[in-house]
């Protein structure tokens, strides 16, 4: 508990600038639907190195409307960065990353990992932009993005459609790989782009 509070304080100071978008050729989640807070002012600065409890990974996270999270699931552990909610209230904007190896239980090769997500939908609207490498903090990674429609349960009444956007960058680490994916609105998802790339770029693994 201490160590967390800890955690939360340090998230309260420190700076930075944003990164760039895929201007070279060196482009995230469980469930995304979480009602939750107001949407928080856009992040342009503050950020701060980081180190979940599970050493995950190290890296830079901002500070300005996100919230860092961390649990157990049946496949290990999960980082999440919560922003800020869609227009609607239903979605959030949730920034997550997971490691996967021959010891995760259902693990998947990084092909075959890569190949069921990019899988098209038509009930859905599903589409898949083509795969990018980008040179990232751990190395090459195969970048790309998702839209969908997705059915939103709302407290206030009945279900409506709301349009998704992920970026999702797998990127190895031996017969390993990391699963990071940024997923928000599509209405609003260019506003967290940079956000996403600074955070790749920063990313490096520890104990793994």
């Amino acid at each position: 508990m201490t160590s967390l509070l800890a955690a939360v304080l340090l998230l309260l100071s420190a700076g930075a600038s944003a990164g760039d978008w895929l201007a070279d050729a060196d482009k995230a989640a469980r469930e995304a639907v979480i009602p939750g807070a107001a949407k928080p002012e856009a992040s342009k600065a503050s950020w701060i190195p980081f180190v979940p409890s599970s050493r995950l990974f190290s890296g830079e996270i901002p500070v300005n409307g996100w919230w860092p999270m961390e649990e157990e699931t049946a496949t290990g552990s999960v980082f999440r960065l919560l922003g800020g909610d869609s227009q609607s209230g239903a979605v959030r904007t949730v920034l997550s990353v997971r490691f996967y190896d021959k010891d995760t239980p259902g693990f998947l090769p990084i092909k075959e990992a890569v190949d069921l997500m990019r899988r098209e939908s038509k009930d859905t609207g599903r589409t898949i932009s083509p795969v990018r490498p980008v040179r990232v903090g751990l190395g090459l990674a195969r970048t790309f993005e998702i839209v969908e429609t997705r059915r939103v349960p709302s407290d206030d009444g009945p279900s409506f459609e709301e349009e998704l956007h992920h970026y999702v960058a797998v990127i190895p680490v031996g017969e390993a790989y990391y699963l990071v994916r940024l997923v928000s609105s599509r209405a609003t998802y260019l506003e967290y782009r940079d956000d996403f790339v600074r955070f790749l770029k920063s990313l490096r693994s520890l104990s793994r």
